[in-house]
């Protein structure tokens, strides 16, 4: 009995040592599910369009800077009613 015992704890062990050192060496595989290559960050951010509400990536975004503040557009014809809301006295 404590043979068997003993076994399960080696066995306990061996299993701890490996996940360490696949973890430290970066050895994780398949079975593990994780993969081997890390996900790439996410470097862009989404900005809301005033006029319709639709979110546009920074990077791509239209930008008009009006009163100290940068707002962003998602295409020319937001950024035209905006325009047009500011002649207007809207904004």
């Amino acid at each position: 009995m404590k043979f068997i015992i003993l076994l399960i704890l080696l066995y306990i062990l061996y299993l701890l040592v490996k996940r360490f050192l696949a973890d430290y060496f970066g050895l994780s595989g398949p079975r593990s599910g994780r993969s081997r290559t890390k996900k790439p960050p996410i470097t862009d951010e989404l900005v809301k369009d005033p006029i319709c509400g639709t979110y546009v990536p920074k990077l791509e975004a239209i930008t008009y800077g009006y009163k100290g503040k940068l707002y962003y557009f998602c295409c020319k014809e937001c950024l035209e009613e905006f325009r047009k809301e500011i002649k207007e006295g809207k904004r």
